[in-house]
């Protein structure tokens, strides 16, 4: 039997003890308007939550008193194990943490979310927090090609590196006999590319 409850003006319970507790105990609690929950601390006790608000506003009475604000989250069944994602007012900065206790940065200042440059340009940091793009370096998908019109410096690496199957891989080491100090190295090969200067000399040698 539906019971319904009409009236003027205000409808207040309440308890005349401190410890005394108002209990709902029922299928679904339906509130049609505002819920303001006044109060230090609200518990949710829920396997799923649903908010269709597409933002969450957390210290949104901040006086100025916080230097952090974040999201934490349980790790383990053990208390006060705790991951965050925070960002740090002082540094400016997004900040990441497996333990809570040691942070660091994802994302400072106001990130550029736009790619830099024409399809299928290489992304790089353009300066600051911008990405930048240019038909001088591009990738194209479809071929699995990557274009470079330019030049390419080659660092010296010291030692060969490990052979990965059906590649070749070209690096930069100690100048050899070669005269380039460029190197080439796959499962059939290991050895030096030769200047045009040191093959005339083998030549004339051989």
């Amino acid at each position: 039997m539906t019971t319904s409850k009409r009236i003027t003006g205000d409808y207040n319970i309440t308890t005349l003890n401190s410890a005394d507790n108002v209990n709902v105990t029922t299928n679904t609690l339906n509130v049609y308007g505002n819920l303001d929950v006044l109060g230090n601390v609200t518990y949710i006790n829920s396997s799923e939550l649903d908010i269709t608000d597409p933002f969450i506003t957390l210290a949104a009475n901040n006086t100025g008193v916080y230097s952090n604000v974040g999201i934490l989250t349980q790790k383990t069944s053990s208390p006060n194990t705790y991951a965050s994602l925070r960002y740090n007012i002082t540094a400016g900065a997004w900040q990441i943490s497996s333990d809570n206790s040691t942070f660091v940065n994802i994302a400072s200042g106001n990130t550029s979310t736009s790619a830099g440059g024409a399809n299928t340009n290489i992304q790089f940091n353009d300066g600051g927090t911008a990405f930048g793009g240019t038909a001088n370096l591009t990738f194209d998908k479809t071929s699995n090609k990557v274009t470079l019109q330019g030049h390419q410096v080659f660092g010296n690496i010291g030692a060969a590196p490990a052979n990965v199957a059906n590649s070749v891989a070209v690096y930069n080491n100690a100048v050899g006999s070669g005269g380039t100090g460029l190197y080439v190295q796959s499962t059939s090969v290991s050895d030096e590319l030769v200047s045009k200067s040191k093959a005339i000399v083998f030549a004339i040698i051989f």
